[in-house]
């Protein structure tokens, strides 16, 4: 008899027991459940992993087989975003015999792990937004927005819409800065916020390579592709215009994707001094042509005084071509011969 009445006392207190709210990675109760019973579970657990979109889990999001009403009971409170609620198998057992539902757990360590359904604003987001919001402000400029925080990850409840918002927005046109607060999910009284801030960059566009170039190599048209540069962080004295590179010679090794030194190129040698050079005289009928020596190098337009091989006399010539100099009607240039066009 006194057996039977402290089972009876024990049985009530648990059942007085009601559920506990979690925040983070707490784990509800202390002890595992005994496993010892003689009634078979008629319900099961969903399993050991557990989300929800409501503040409130449920009996339903952690019990299968229940009758419409028991399912839509409130057990806890979900647990905030990113964060976890371990519902170990002393808990489950009390909310069971709280809500006459008839299923005991297997074992001690069975439990149930509740999360809440997130969704992530990153920092591209935000970034994304910011450039959208400014677009009519600033436009016909081309620029960029840079957070601030690098890391930026704000984890927000999700209400389905997974949305948010730039509250209390501000930009100073003078310091380029923008500030604002971001707000996850849109419009939600349960919404998370994060203060934000950044800059906005105003865009250069600049040639670049497609394709590494060695040295001495010349640079065609179509080795040209054009990259953007923020306009505060680009070196000074970059090639800023395609014209700047075709037909250039790399003095050194050069990068792909990258922007152009104005010193890293410079205009190919067509004559080397010493050279043996072909002086053309282009006539009105005909083209005259005779050998001479470079006394100087050139690149194409570059004038330079070549020494005649036949008179000896020294000219001068406007480099056309490789190893070719054209040299003006007047220049008293003897021995030229004419080509057959």
């Amino acid at each position: 008899m006194i057996r039977t009445l402290v089972a009876l006392v024990v049985s009530i207190g648990i059942a007085c027991a009601g559920p506990q709210p979690a925040a983070g990675d707490n784990r509800v109760g202390a002890d595992g459940a005994s496993a010892a019973s003689s009634v078979l579970p008629a319900v099961a657990l969903v399993g050991p992993n557990v989300t929800v979109e409501e503040p409130l889990v449920k009996l339903g999001d952690i019990f299968v087989g229940l009758d419409p009403k028991t399912a839509d009971t409130a057990a806890a409170y979900a647990p905030q975003a990113g964060k976890r609620l371990v519902l170990d198998a002393q808990w489950l057992a009390r909310a069971a015999r709280r809500h006459n539902i008839a299923w005991h757990p297997a074992g001690p360590n069975e439990h149930v792990v509740v999360q809440r359904r997130t969704f992530v604003v990153t920092r591209g987001d935000v970034e994304a937004r910011t450039q959208a919001m400014l677009a009519e402000r600033l436009a016909g400029t081309e620029f960029s927005v840079e957070l601030f925080s690098v890391n930026f990850r704000l984890h927000a409840a999700s209400d389905g819409s997974d949305t948010f918002a730039l509250e209390d927005f501000s930009y100073d046109p003078i310091s380029r800065r923008f500030e604002a607060t971001v707000a996850a999910p849109a419009a939600s009284t349960m919404a998370s916020r994060a203060r934000v801030s950044g800059r906005v960059h105003k865009l250069i566009a600049v040639p670049a390579l497609k394709r590494p170039i060695s040295k001495g190599e010349i640079v065609r048209a179509d080795d040209i592709e054009i990259v953007r540069l923020k306009a505060d962080q680009a070196p000074t004295d970059i090639v800023t215009d395609r014209d700047g590179l075709i037909g250039k010679a790399a003095v050194r090794g050069l990068r792909a994707g990258h922007p152009v030194f104005a010193r890293d190129v410079e205009r190919p040698v067509l004559v080397t001094k010493d050279s043996l050079v072909m002086l053309v005289l282009q006539a009105s009928h005909m083209r005259l042509t005779a050998r001479g020596k470079a006394l100087d190098q050139g690149s194409h337009g570059d004038v330079i005084r070549i020494v005649n091989e036949q008179s000896k006399q020294v000219v001068e010539g406007t480099v056309i071509g490789a190893g070719q100099a054209a040299v003006k009607p007047f220049g008293a240039v003897a021995d030229l011969r004419p080509v057959t066009n």
